[in-house]
């Protein structure tokens, strides 16, 4: 199991990708954008990113714009990303760690192929947890 925080952009994700890129001397790679049709995004908005991984020496970071229509405020732009290799221990961590929180998106296989759930737990902290 490995943690990695996911930060959420209004529109400037790549932007800030090249400013972190260029301050903490990292690579960034921007591994899909939103015009995969299965996003149904606005023509305007197919540039931008849908999910990037930023590194730098031993430390990731996983970053994306967020839906156009979605508005941001702060706190709710950094989430903390368990990635796992087995669905039986994704859905054991999801259930329990959002059991009294609030789920933002159930569970579910995604178009990219991993089970894949984010919500809110009980104290706020939002979290995402993806099995591949």
């Amino acid at each position: 199991m490995k943690l990695i925080p996911y930060l959420h952009f209004q529109g400037n994700c790549e932007e800030a990708l090249n400013h972190y890129k260029k301050v903490l001397n990292g690579t960034a790679e921007i591994v899909s954008r939103y015009d995969d049709p299965n996003m149904k995004a606005p023509e305007g908005y197919k540039n931008k990113v849908l999910h990037a991984l930023f590194t730098f020496e031993d430390n990731s970071i996983m970053a994306s714009d967020s839906y156009p229509d979605q508005e941001l405020k702060a706190g709710e732009n950094v989430a903390l990303s368990l990635s796992l290799k087995g669905d039986v221990e994704a859905t054991r961590i999801f259930n329990e760690l959002s059991e009294g929180g609030q789920i933002l998106m159930p569970l579910e296989k995604q178009f990219w192929g991993d089970l894949f759930g984010y919500f809110v737990d009980r104290y706020g902290i939002r979290w995402m947890v993806n099995a591949s």
